[in-house]
């Protein structure tokens, strides 16, 4: 009997994660859930582990988890560190989180895992945002940081295609249903039908990968 399927989620937390943990488990895939801090909940189709990627220790933790773990055959960078305000109000401090927790953290992530991927094939999955394409007038350090992580997304692509890594870059148009924000909002994306699509990310055949995918409710203006 062999060892089922991986799915890593980096990141993890209510709505997104959750539906992704629930989604894979469906086709009997393991999943590691990992984040900054145990869940509120435990992770009901997998287990988790703890890892800040802003830490100094995040590279030694992660060559620890693919020691222990094994390379996974899928993996979502889901990390947000979401900041809106004006410009003049917005620290350094604010600025520096989200470049390192959407931007120096899936570097780290992927300088790690990308290599072992490229010995057994794999989908690495970067979650983007509608600041991924579009800078909003409060949210200089949220989308200056998200533009960044589609550009690793396409570099990243480039250069592990061809050694059989799929890098996918999924553009989240709305507020996402469950996550902590969404009860301020009355449009919201379904994390089921996201999860749905991530899993069909991981099943393209090479001759037709998807690289970005752009996802919204129905009710979303755009």
């Amino acid at each position: 009997m062999t060892d089922p399927e991986q799915l890593w989620i980096v990141g993890y937390g209510p709505g997104l994660g959750a539906a992704l943990a629930a989604r894979f488990a469906r086709e009997h895939w393991s999943v590691l859930a990992l984040s900054r801090h145990a869940p509120a909940m435990p992770v009901p189709t997998g287990e988790h582990k703890v890892l800040d990627v802003r830490s100094a220790n995040a590279t030694m933790r992660l060559e620890q988890l693919l020691e222990t773990h094994g390379v996974p055959r899928a993996l979502v960078y889901d990390v947000g560190v979401f900041s809106r305000a004006p410009f003049t109000t917005l620290s350094e401090d604010d600025l520096r989180a989200c470049w390192e927790g959407m931007v120096l953290g899936a570097f780290r992530v992927a300088q790690a895992v990308l290599p072992m991927m490229t010995r057994t094939g794999g989908t690495l999955i970067f979650s983007g945002a509608t600041a991924s394409v579009r800078g909003g007038s409060e949210f200089a350090a949220f989308a200056s940081a998200k533009f960044a992580l589609r550009g690793l997304a396409q570099a990243l692509a480039r250069a592990y295609q061809p050694q059989r890594v799929h890098v996918a870059h999924v553009i989240l148009d709305g507020v996402i249903g469950g996550s902590a924000r969404s009860a301020a909002y009355t449009a919201r994306l379904d994390p089921g039908g996201i999860a749905d699509n991530y899993w069909q990310l991981t099943q393209q055949p090479p001759g037709a990968w998807t690289h970005e995918l752009d996802l919204r409710g129905a009710d979303e203006p755009f």
